[in-house]
């Protein structure tokens, strides 16, 4: 099996003009925030569809058809592509087919269908039974397949997903069969399966998402020359794709080997609160990973049940010397007691602090890329990295946050001036390496991210004013870009979250009421000047580093 993109025969596809790219980032600056959000690409699509310049339209067709290769069964993308197939025909006779029927699969539903309600409901053992009798539909196999492929790809045991997924093959186009087993492979199962299938799709309908997601196997791989030689075949058809320029232009940087913590180079603080079990999971993991000379400082935080006796049970798990814990008799908050653990002597003789959830379980070299990072951006306000799932196919939960502009946000509450809202760009997302670069952000996610010294001395810790959670991480990086020193996401470092954001898993109206009103807090705390050069500066940041990374891999 070749895998040399040099020659790699991709469709073409209507590309916009090499003005275009620096012109539509002027005249729209969010283009710079992501290419991966679904709702945003679709917006900026119908707005470029809609200019009287075929450079636009270009740039919108290309988008949608990668839209549509990533994922078929995206009602909304579907229905505005085949709308702009009809009135400006651009795919080849087997996509444009292809587009039709799932567009009427996604479109009209069977009647009897309600898998959202059976999704929510968590049982497998009915999803599994759905499916299988979803596959003997032959008259409305795909209808029904369209609204469960993404849970069929989740299910806990690979193996009865690929089993279930092939008893659709009979009642699907054969193309479109193996477009959807090979993004089940390259989800669940190991690169090296992955690849051939994906290697095997018809190029002319499905090239792009092959492209990529042979990119993502071959790094995983460790093929790191050929995973930047798919991305770039993928970059030539899409230049206008904001993360495949970041991707290829990560891929092109040597790849380096950065050395283990120093003693004093870095603290990492972890605090818990009647966890003790998953938090002995955690510590037990992070032991195994290369610590250096590292610090493990850890606060108990209040606890009643049994995290005294584990920590006291994990602590020969470090080296002497190099693990302190702190009980506290009452919970005191998310901010309190980061704030305790910065303040305590051994912690702030460190160069470095890295926070780290109890349900966090990063990779084995995360602290040393970390710092890494911090040695060569020395006035970053926090340094983060991207958060995935635990459970296979370890979906993305978070990656950069930055920025909307104040009119495309929805309000929470009208009787508030809110002017801050945050663009999420995956979460949810699978990972296909689409957010494995580096750049500046407003903000990194607190389940792990590292402060580096110098701002922490410039702005200080974490408000307790968002007791007991919710919005200080946010918050300090605000403080940390109004003072000059910007947060920097690095997606290449992933870390495992087992539990979600406690903002995803909000259920009760006092949960949420409470992440409303520390959201109100944090709007007030925020002047409309400071909201204003947040924004605008978060934009132009974003704009030039992805400006700098389009002339580097222009220039060679």
């Amino acid at each position: 099996m070749s895998t040399d993109f040099h020659d790699w025969d991709l469709p073409s596809l209507p590309t916009p003009g090499p003005g275009f790219p620096a012109g539509i980032r002027r005249a729209m600056p969010v283009w710079g925030l992501t290419s991966q959000q679904p709702e945003l690409r679709l917006s900026l699509c119908r707005i470029l569809a809609g200019q009287p310049n075929p450079d636009c339209l270009a740039a919108a067709q290309g988008m949608l058809a990668w839209a549509f290769q990533e994922n078929p069964f995206d009602a909304a993308t579907a229905a505005f592509l085949e709308s702009l197939q009809d009135a400006h025909p651009f795919l080849p006779p087997r996509t444009a087919a292809l587009l039709r029927l799932t567009r009427a699969a996604t479109a009209s539903p069977p009647d009897d269908i309600h898998f959202d309600e059976l999704r929510a409901g968590g049982d497998t053992e009915l999803i599994l039974r759905y499916l299988e009798l979803a596959a003997r539909d032959k008259a409305q196999a795909l209808s029904r397949l369209a609204p469960a492929f993404a849970t069929l790809c989740r299910l806990p045991d690979a193996n009865a997903a690929a089993s279930l997924l092939a008893g659709f093959a009979p009642n699907l186009p054969p193309a479109l069969f193996a477009r959807l087993a090979a993004e089940l492979a390259c989800l669940r199962r190991p690169p090296e399966d992955a690849l051939p299938l994906l290697m095997a799709l018809d190029r002319e309908t499905w090239g792009l998402y092959a492209t990529v997601a042979a990119s993502h196997c071959l790094s995983r791989l460790g093929e790191r020359d050929k995973a930047r030689d798919a991305c770039l075949a993928a970059r030539s058809r899409l230049p206008q794709h904001v993360n495949l320029t970041l991707r290829a232009y990560e891929l092109s940087l040597p790849h380096t080997t950065p050395p283990v913590p120093e003693p004093n180079e870095a603290a990492v603080c972890l605090y818990s609160m009647n966890k003790a079990e998953l938090l002995r999971e955690c510590l037990t993991h992070l032991a195994t990973t290369d610590l250096g000379g590292s610090l493990v400082a850890v606060l108990d935080n209040g606890s009643n049940d049994h995290t005294p006796e584990v920590l006291a049970a994990v602590a020969p798990l470090f080296p002497e010397g190099r693990f302190v814990s702190v009980r506290l008799p009452v919970n005191i908050g998310a901010p309190g007691a980061r704030n305790w653990l910065l303040a305590l002597p051994e912690v702030a003789a460190c160069r470095n602090v890295a926070f780290l959830d109890d349900d966090a379980f990063p990779e084995a070299d995360w602290l040393s890329r970390l710092l890494e990072k911090a040695r060569e951006v020395p006035d970053a306000g926090a340094i983060g990295c991207a958060i995935v799932d635990t459970d296979a196919p370890n979906d993305h939960q978070s990656a950069d946050f930055n920025l909307f502009p104040p009119e495309m946000g929805a309000q929470s509450l009208p009787e508030t001036n809110e002017r801050l809202f945050v663009c999420e760009p995956c979460r949810g997302a699978p990972d296909i390496s689409l957010f494995a670069y580096t750049r500046p952000c407003l903000s990194v996610s607190g389940c792990c991210h590292l402060l580096p010294r110098p701002a922490l001395d410039a702005v200080g810790g974490f408000d307790i004013g968002y007791n007991p959670t919710q919005f200080d991480d946010l918050d300090r990086d605000i403080r940390c870009f109004l003072a000059n020193h910007p947060a920097l996401y690095t997606g290449a470092v992933r870390v495992g979250h087992k539990q979600g954001s406690s903002l995803a898993l909000a259920k009760t109206q006092a949960q949420v009421a409470h992440i409303v009103g520390n959201k109100i807090k944090l709007e007030y705390t925020v002047s409309d000047p400071d909201a204003d050069r947040l924004c605008r500066e978060n934009l132009q940041g974003l704009m030039r580093d992805l400006d700098k990374k389009d002339a580097a891999l222009a220039s060679g």
